[in-house]
């Protein structure tokens, strides 16, 4: 009924605009085809170009990721920290480097965790992008893949206490928890059941539990639930 209602709406929208260039039209002298056909020339094209305007900024955005600083030479590993020509390189906290690489960086022929993609090609040249900040790259590509995005991601805590729910949020040790909004990944409390995060966190209040994450203005960002991925 909804839909239909749109419809008519939109139909007499269009009978009203297509009489007002009629009578505009055979006012003006102006033959009624030539008319429609202007005005529909020029609304096509301004879309075009608005369209084009957009599809433009995307490409030049995505042109010039490759192009934010380049270093070329060995990358070597020390003291824990990857370099390349002396500039230390940001590749990512723990978890990232503990997760499963989106492509074979190596060209081993394998996907592996980003840790040990990163460790075969430990002493070979290298060519890396990304954004230059106090003496220290962030990597957003290498050897023109894409890596990551180039920016440093807080270092993750870890938090035990008892979970609490107080006036529709949730705490743990007085600290507020920010948590994902939807439908849980994992079954955190473990009944069996896949619900959504509230429902999931409501099934642990009163249970000492184990959170890791950041700190922001809002609270403590979790991350993880009893080693539990809880985004």
């Amino acid at each position: 009924m909804i839909k239909m209602k749109r419809l008519y709406i939109a139909l007499a929208l269009a009978g009203i605009i297509a009489f007002a260039v009629l009578a505009e039209a055979g006012e003006n002298g102006i033959g009624v085809k030539d008319k429609i056909g202007k005005l529909l020339r020029h609304r096509w094209h301004h879309r075009c170009e608005g369209s084009n305007e957009s599809k433009n900024m995307w490409q030049h955005a995505w042109r010039n990721m490759l192009n934010y600083t380049r270093i070329e030479g060995v990358l070597e590993y020390q003291d824990g920290v990857y370099v390349v020509n002396d500039v230390e390189l940001y590749v990512g906290n723990e978890v990232f480097l503990n997760s499963i690489a989106r492509s074979d960086f190596d060209r081993d022929g394998e996907y592996e965790y980003v840790w040990q993609e990163l460790e075969g090609l430990v002493g070979t040249e290298v060519v890396v992008n990304g954004v230059l900040r106090d003496g220290t790259l962030y990597v957003s590509h290498i050897n023109g893949i894409w890596f990551r995005m180039p920016r440093a991601l807080p270092e993750l805590v870890e938090m035990d206490g008892i979970l609490e729910y107080i006036n529709g949020s949730y705490y743990i040790n007085d600290t507020q928890l920010i948590i994902k909004h939807g439908l849980s990944k994992s079954d955190i409390d473990g009944d069996g059941s896949l619900e959504t995060m509230f429902e999931e966190l409501n099934g642990l209040v009163g249970e000492e539990i184990t959170v890791d994450g950041f700190m922001n203005e809002k609270g403590f960002v979790v991350m993880h639930i009893n080693g539990i991925w809880a985004r």
